[in-house]
C-alpha cells in the first residue's frame, strides 16, 4: 500500500519578537488545534512592525533636514518653546546643537578662554600651524576660536586666522590646527606672530566610540585604599 502524503498543516506566528528564548525554542511553542495549526514565534526581524497580528514592513521615513552636523549623535532632547516653536537637543561627541525648523545651531558650551603673544609659527608650503599656549587643556579634537590675530604676512591672513578650528594636541603647551591657507616662504619669516591673540575653547571633545566598563578606578574614583577616608570627592 502506498504511503499517504503527509497532509500540509497551516503555520501561524505570534505576533511580536520574542528574544527572552533561544532561537530554537522560538520555531515551536504548541498547537492551538491539533492537527490542524503549529503556533510559533518570531526570533529576529529588521525594520517590522505588526498589525493586526501579521507582521509588516516600515513604510519609511523622511530626513528631519538635510543639513548636516560634525561628531556621532549620543543624545537627542525635544521640547517646545513657549511659542510653540519645537526644539531638538542634539549633542554629539564633538558638538552640541538645537535643531529648529532643520536647522542645526551650534550652542557648544564655552570652556574657557586665554591671552596668547605671537603664538603661531607655520612653515613654508604647508598648512599645519603650530600655537604655542601654556597649559591650554585642550585634548586633540577640541574645537578653538581665534580672534583679534594680525597675519604672518603671507597667505596666512587675519582673516584665515581668526577662526573655529578644530586642534591636534602636541603636549601641555602646544598644539596644532589645520589652516585654510597653505603658508609661503614670508608665513614662515613672520613665525612667530600672530600678535595679541584671544583663544576662546569649547568644552572638551569625546571619543567618537563608546569605551564600556569603566567606574570603580576610573580617575579620583577608587583611587584610595579601600577601607580608608578619602581627601578627594566624585
Amino acid at each position: 500500500m502506498a504511503d499517504q502524503p503527509t497532509a500540509l498543516l497551516p503555520i501561524m506566528f505570534r505576533p511580536g519578537v520574542n528574544r527572552e528564548q533561544t532561537q530554537y525554542a522560538s520555531e515551536t511553542v504548541g498547537t492551538n488545534s491539533p492537527g490542524f495549526t503549529i503556533v510559533g514565534s518570531w526570533y529576529k526581524s529588521q525594520l517590522v512592525r505588526f498589525r493586526q497580528g501579521f507582521p509588516e514592513k516600515i513604510g519609511g521615513w523622511y530626513p528631519l533636514s538635510l543639513n548636516t552636523y560634525l561628531g556621532v549623535c549620543r543624545s537627542l532632547f525635544n521640547w517646545f518653546s513657549l511659542t510653540g516653536i519645537s526644539l531638538i537637543g542634539v549633542g554629539t561627541n564633538l558638538k552640541f546643537y538645537i535643531n529648529e525648523a532643520g536647522s542645526f545651531y551650534d550652542i557648544t558650551p564655552i570652556r574657557g578662554t586665554q591671552t596668547l603673544t605671537n603664538p603661531f609659527t607655520a612653515i613654508a608650503g604647508q598648512s599645519t600651524i603650530t600655537v604655542n599656549a601654556t597649559a591650554h587643556g585642550a585634548v586633540t579634537g577640541d574645537f578653538v576660536t581665534f580672534s583679534g590675530a594680525t597675519g604672518l604676512g603671507g597667505n596666512i591672513t587675519a582673516a584665515v586666522l581668526n577662526q573655529q578650528y578644530q586642534v591636534t594636541v602636541l603636549s601641555v603647551n602646544v598644539y596644532t590646527f589645520t589652516a585654510t591657507a597653505t603658508a609661503n616662504a614670508s608665513d614662515a619669516s613672520g613665525s612667530p606672530g600672530g600678535g595679541t591673540v584671544t583663544a576662546t575653547y569649547q568644552i572638551n571633545t569625546g571619543p567618537a566610540i563608546e569605551v564600556p566598563l569603566y567606574g570603580w578606578g576610573s580617575g579620583t574614583w577608587g583611587s584610595g585604599v579601600w577601607g580608608t577616608s578619602s581627601s578627594t570627592t566624585v
